[in-house]
């Protein structure tokens, strides 16, 4: 019962708000590219990364000390997610050291940001490392449900 109503909860408020990201045009295939992403040379990552795209909602928890936030949901589409974190696009830039909370149809979790990369005035792309996963719960859509410490 618990999880239908997370569910629904999730649904209502992925309808209700205003979605203001705006992916850029050339990205007209972004929610068609899941899977493995291509390997290349470079690349440093301790964890394999997965592409899987869906729309999430996000809740600040934790802003840095000059920039207020919304206490209001916000609409993100999440790109790809490790063991250890997750890149995500959101409708306005989040810097690094705050914290954040994504609910996702089958679990939410609490993420750190690390970096930010401005794609357009209404898109920008975010990586975040894990702080803590949870399962579905009632407790997910609370305005600080667990508070993340620094």
């Amino acid at each position: 019962m618990l999880a239908v109503d997370y569910r629904t909860k999730l649904d209502q408020l992925i309808h209700s708000i205003d979605w203001k990201i705006k992916i850029p045009d050339e990205w007209a295939d972004y929610f068609e590219d899941t899977g493995r992403p291509t390997a290349f040379a470079d690349d440093q990552r301790h964890n394999q990364r997965l592409k899987i795209r869906t729309c999430g909602i996000l809740w600040f928890e934790k802003a840095i000390p000059m920039k207020s936030r919304t206490r209001d949901p916000v609409g993100i589409y999440t790109r790809d997610f490790s063991r250890q974190g997750t890149g995500f696009l959101s409708p306005c830039e989040i810097y690094p050291e705050e914290h954040v909370r994504i609910v996702l149809s089958t679990f939410w979790v609490q993420l750190r940001v690390a970096r930010a990369r401005r794609i357009n005035s209404q898109c920008y792309e975010i990586g975040a490392v894990l702080s803590r996963q949870h399962e579905p719960g009632s407790d997910a859509f609370f305005s600080d449900p667990h508070p993340v410490s620094v």
